[in-house]
């Protein structure tokens, strides 16, 4: 059957333009600014050539063009380096060196059906599932590590967290991926690695829990080290739209791994004074919004995009929110989402705020910030 243009239009629309660019994206070496065209005749359109017809700098180059279009992508580009290994060294003078991974040492994250703990892909019918679009299965692992200079020097100022994230079905296909945070708690630095598709290489389950296990490339070995992970790129959605208020994601299914021996989660619970920036990603969207006298901010920073994340698989607010007293701020969040419906001059009190980050306080933004996305676009509704 013959591709047409039109056909793969439908089907970049269907499956997403930015998923179909990053498969393009990873196989082309160099962009190109416009995508081939067929010579016609005098008078005449020149036509696009179809898929099939294509390079894969030619395909790179027409999604490019789609995402731009659609506002996904930023045409001015962003301001990481290509490789892991170059931005690992990119952010050692705020970060240190990332850790060494060995899944086998981190700690399982649990899952519950009815409070008793249960293995294997259980969707939503475990207590506390993932909440992150995919399928919860038993098996991921966390783990958090004290930052170290590259001579071994402790940085108590940087922590490190490590997620092995199982989306295996079947235990002999691995599938999912491991990613890493490093966050300097003092500045606010911070820097997002998340492994390739292909694990595998790297990554084993145990057969009956399907535990991750494997020890990940480490920069020591900058080729096999970049083979693991990839870095942020305009091809790919910003990190911060779903790490919106702060590096971290918690939320029931992340907060059920405890450092062992304690009752201390894994992951590091920040607050609304946390400071926060991704090194390289100058141009990225850090707004969230803030309400004057809104309870739902007295502990932490709000991510509209990141809750509606959750919101949308099945997470209820306020059956959950406030911990101490859920539903009792019912009120205060129908304020937060009439702010995210028709922007925050329709709220009193209500504001566009960036984080405080490397000393200074936060900033309130206006209309004329320069760094929108999609992602923080207002007139949502909740579901």
């Amino acid at each position: 059957m013959k591709i047409t243009v039109r056909w793969f239009q439908a089907t970049a629309a269907f499956i997403g333009v930015a998923a179909a660019a990053v498969l393009f994206a990873r196989s082309a070496d160099q962009p190109t600014s416009k995508p081939t065209v067929v010579s016609a005749p005098p008078g005449q359109a020149p036509q696009q050539k179809s898929p099939e017809e294509m390079s894969e700098a030619e395909k790179k180059a027409f999604v490019e063009k789609l995402l731009i279009e659609k506002g996904l992508l930023d045409p001015s580009g962003w301001h990481f380096p290509r490789t892991a290994a170059e931005y690992a060294k990119m952010s050692e003078p705020h970060l240190g060196v990332p850790p060494k991974i060995d899944l086998s040492e981190s700690v399982e994250i649990p899952l519950y059906v009815n409070g008793v703990q249960k293995y294997g892909n259980l969707g939503r019918s475990c207590d506390n599932y993932s909440m992150l679009g995919k399928d919860t299965v038993s098996g991921s692992v966390l783990q958090r590590y004290e930052g170290r200079t590259a001579d071994g020097k402790p940085l108590p100022d940087v922590v490190w967290v490590s997620f092995g994230r199982n989306s295996t079905r079947d235990p002999a296909k691995v599938l999912g991926s491991v990613q890493m945070i490093g966050y300097n708690k003092k500045t606010g630095a911070t820097a997002f690695f998340e492994s390739c598709d292909q694990i595998h290489p790297w990554v084993t389950l145990d057969k009956e829990t399907l535990r991750m296990r494997g020890v990940m490339p480490w920069i020591d070995k900058p080729d096999e080290f970049n083979k693991a992970y990839v870095v942020p790129n305009p091809y790919r959605p910003q990190c911060v739209q779903c790490h919106q208020a702060d590096p971290f994601i918690t939320n029931e299914f992340i907060n059920a791994a405890k450092i062992p021996g304690s009752k201390e989660n894994v992951v590091p619970i920040l607050d609304q004074k946390s400071p926060y920036f991704v090194i390289g990603g100058q141009n990225w969207d850090m707004r969230t919004l803030h309400i004057e006298g809104n309870k739902c901010f007295d502990c932490h920073r709000v991510g509209m995009s990141t809750m509606s994340m959750f919101i949308e698989n099945g997470w209820k607010p306020n059956k959950h929110m406030p911990p101490h007293d859920p539903g009792s701020l019912e009120k205060d969040l129908e304020q937060l989402f009439e702010a995210w419906r028709k922007g925050p001059t329709a709220v009193k009190g209500a504001k566009w705020v960036i984080p405080p980050a490397a000393g200074k306080g936060p900033q309130v933004v206006g209309d004329d910030y320069p760094n929108k996305a999609k992602f923080n676009e207002l007139g949502r509704k909740e579901k």
